[in-house]
């Protein structure tokens, strides 16, 4: 294995509105449990991602642990996600790059993760397998994302790709798994310099549709592989707002401050409930067949931190929603437009993922074929856009994980200058008997 860490060849709130976009058939909320499978009621029928493998849902898997765990992700990054207008995450798109990252650990750093994905082995692999099959049923051009026209049918696309260090060489049984299980492609590129960046730059463009234009990876002589997952939708609504019924209306911030802003208007039958003073109303997308996807509309109780919503409100405000029967919905929605960079660094502390960054601890070992140094997370970067308007919406995603390798630290040379005189010796290395001796006093 080539580090290059030791060379330096290289040279080239009281209305605030929280937004849950659930991109799945039939999706999940928190602590809801769910199979796929012939014998359910959402039978997946394959999703194509990656460079074209068709991935298959397996039959009967329980993905109910994995769709929690991925609540618990999201709702991680959404709470660390920089204070401002607001922010968007894709709690799916994180979840299978972490899973991406866990099949290429072992030990106890392996066993860490996958506390955190609600699921071991095989059974966390078919879960993420079942439930990306189960969004290929809108499977799409992601071009249709950037378009000016939402599609006539959602589209949903999903994509992800390995990067590998153009120094480096990754082990076949993890580049075979990524493959099989996720659709992988394998990109080799020189990460250590702004140009070897840029094929990743034009993956994330591609399969966002344009919105995510470029990678958030940094060059960096020690990163040795970077993981993409990426994921876009363009979805226009079952019933679209009228867009001349839009108008500004007051928006009251969490500081209390009243503000004027775009809002959409319009009366429709919707899926609403109401749980210990939350509000949620249930928004469907233009589909074909199934159930669909929906946007849920949740507005909490004035004075809530709408970037840590309480999880077991969220819960059964989605078993509410399931189950009612779609009233006469006055609604107020403003237009949303956010675009959000997120460090996952403090998300994976908050989600028991801190050990990722440690190479003594992450267990990620298994990525390269000569594998001598622990890998550990270097960088790890979530990109997502939500674009809520009259039509329906448009939104994508971009997680990235770098990893580096730890190398034994550099110890700084010693100095010596000869500066004074100074005795020469030539000696047989086997017997130490001495062939000749020397003393200079002047070189000169």
């Amino acid at each position: 294995m080539r580090s290059k860490g030791r060379s330096a060849r290289r040279t080239a709130t009281c209305t605030t509105l929280a937004v849950v976009a659930a991109l799945a058939l039939g999706a999940c909320g928190p602590g809801k449990v769910a199979t796929i499978g012939p014998d359910g009621d959402r039978t997946a029928v394959g999703v194509h991602v990656g460079q074209g493998v068709r991935l298959d849902a397996r039959a009967g898997v329980d993905v109910g642990p994995a769709v929690d765990a991925t609540w618990t992700l999201g709702l991680a990054a959404l709470a660390g996600a920089d204070p401002g207008k607001g922010a968007a995450v894709s709690p799916s798109s994180l979840y299978v790059a972490l899973s991406m990252l866990a099949d290429g650990s072992s030990g106890a750093g392996l066993a860490r993760t996958e506390d955190a994905l609600g699921a071991r082995g095989s059974a966390r692999r078919d879960a993420v397998v079942a439930l990306r099959a189960s969004l290929g049923a809108y499977d799409g051009d992601p071009a249709l994302v950037g378009a000016d026209e939402l599609p006539d049918r959602a589209v949903v696309h999903q994509a992800s790709q390995v990067v590998v260090d153009d120094g480096e060489v990754a082990a076949e049984p993890y580049l075979d798994t990524l493959w099989q299980v996720y659709g992988a492609g394998v990109l080799r590129t020189d990460l250590a310099t702004s140009a070897g960046l840029d094929p990743l730059h034009a993956w994330v463009a591609e399969h966002t549709g344009g919105l995510v234009e470029r990678s958030a990876m940094t060059p960096d002589r020690d990163l040795v592989m970077v993981l993409q997952d990426a994921v876009a939708l363009a979805a226009r609504w079952q019933r679209p707002f009228d867009a001349r019924l839009t108008s500004d209306a007051p928006f009251h911030l969490a500081d209390g401050t009243v503000v004027q802003v775009p809002t959409m208007r319009g009366e429709r039958e919707a899926a609403h409930a109401t749980v210990d003073g939350w509000q949620a109303v249930r928004l469907r997308y233009a589909t074909t067949d199934g159930p669909g996807l929906h946007t849920d509309v949740v507005v909490p109780p004035a004075g809530t931190d709408v970037r840590r919503p309480d999880r077991g409100v969220l819960g059964r405000l989605t078993a509410a929603l399931d189950a009612a029967a779609p009233p006469a919905v006055e609604l107020w929605l403003p237009r949303v437009d956010l675009t959000s960079k997120v460090d996952l660094v403090g998300a994976f502390e908050a989600a028991g993922l801190g050990h990722l960054m440690s190479p003594e601890r992450s267990g990620i070992d298994q990525i390269l074929a000569e594998q001598a140094d622990p890998g550990f997370v270097g960088q790890a970067v979530q990109q997502a856009v939500l674009r809520l308007d009259e039509d329906g919406t448009r939104a994508a995603a971009v997680t990235e994980i770098g990893v580096r390798v730890a190398s034994a630290p550099v110890v700084p040379p010693v100095e010596l200058h000869v500066d004074r005189p100074f005795l020469v010796t030539v000696a047989d290395s086997t017997t130490g008997w001495p062939v000749f001796l020397a003393a200079v006093d002047d070189p000169r």
